[in-house]
């Protein structure tokens, strides 16, 4: 069976006539795209057991005035979420200037996530009530605090309208998945807690490397990883102690690194450089690049860093 998007054939990857497509409704949806969040457990454990392995949830702006006006009641993107949960301290929050977004004892509103697999973002135009025209407000508060499930009909008419994919946030949790939690244990940092105060935030103003490492298997050059961090000497030694590069595995060296400003704009250049390189980065890890030469990343990484470094738009 081929499901058209307007006029073309969506990927299988993309559409899978097994999934179950939700809908969840949210203040905002943010590119690049982080977890899909809760405020109370008992709903991200209520999610988890309703999703499976390619479900997808779209978000839908509310119809108050916490939605921007443009957006309300408005599909704005769609996430395929795992049931790994997260602590939404893990991720750098949107706007974390915004007091709306914080309880009066400064924790984030919604501190409960689930790990996201990939992440679509909608042209302008499609709204709930086109796509699902129920009587009276059907998905009410469960769509607000939760997931609702959609009709296949509905399903169907959301991906008729144009979306294209995008990159997702990175999160020291999603490392600690892809390491494992032993590796996780031997780092210096505490387990994050999934409640988080507002004053953390300021370290997204600290300044911060975007670096380059090379993944090296004895005179091989295996990959590259591009990232951003606080100090990178101490990621370089994080990835290094779990690779058992003794033992014959990866070793993590460094090539190139620069400092920035602030920790945004270090994440922002990371971004850029990855997003060049989106049918380059390895299936178990987004932020390794294989089959792609030095220069080419080499080239990338000038025109992105020296701009930037310049004060100005690549």
């Amino acid at each position: 069976m081929q499901i058209l998007h307007r006029g073309e054939v969506l990927p299988a990857a993309v559409y899978d006539l097994d999934m179950t497509m939700f809908v969840s409704k949210v203040w905002g949806f943010d590119n690049p795209c982080g977890p899909l969040v809760f405020g109370i457990r008992g709903w991200r454990d209520n999610a988890i057991r309703q999703l499976r392995r390619g479900d997808r949830v779209i978000l839908v702006g509310t119809k108050g005035e916490e939605t921007a006006e443009a957006d309300r009641n408005r599909v704005l993107g769609m996430m395929e979420p795992s049931t790994t949960p997260v602590a939404s301290s893990d991720f750098p929050y949107p706007n974390p200037d915004d007091n709306r977004l914080f309880r009066d004892d400064g924790s984030y509103r919604w501190p409960y996530g689930l790990l996201n697999y990939r992440a679509w973002e909608f042209s302008p135009g499609l709204f709930l009530d086109d796509v699902a025209p129920r009587p009276g407000n059907q998905f009410g508060s469960a769509a607000a605090a939760g997931i609702v499930p959609l009709t296949a009909d509905e399903e169907a008419r959301v991906l008729a309208h144009p979306f294209n994919e995008i990159p997702l946030l990175n999160s020291i949790s999603a490392d600690r998945k892809l390491f494992g939690d032993e590796a996780a244990k031997r780092r210096t940092a505490p387990p994050p807690a999934e409640g988080v105060r507002r004053g953390t935030m300021h370290m997204r103003r600290e300044p911060a490397f975007v670096y380059w490492f090379r993944l090296e298997a004895g005179n091989t050059v295996a990959g590259h990883k591009i990232g951003w961090a606080f100090d990178w000497r101490q990621r370089l030694r994080q990835f290094n102690s779990v690779s058992l590069s003794p033992l014959g595995g990866l070793l993590y060296k460094p090539y190139k690194t620069q400092l920035f400003g602030t920790a945004r704009e270090a994440f922002g250049i990371e971004q850029a450089i990855l997003t060049s390189f989106d049918s380059r980065r390895h299936p178990g890890n987004s932020e390794v690049l294989t089959g792609v030469t030095t220069s080419e990343i080499d080239d990338v990484w000038q025109r992105f860093v020296i701009p930037a470094l310049l004060g100005r738009r690549a």
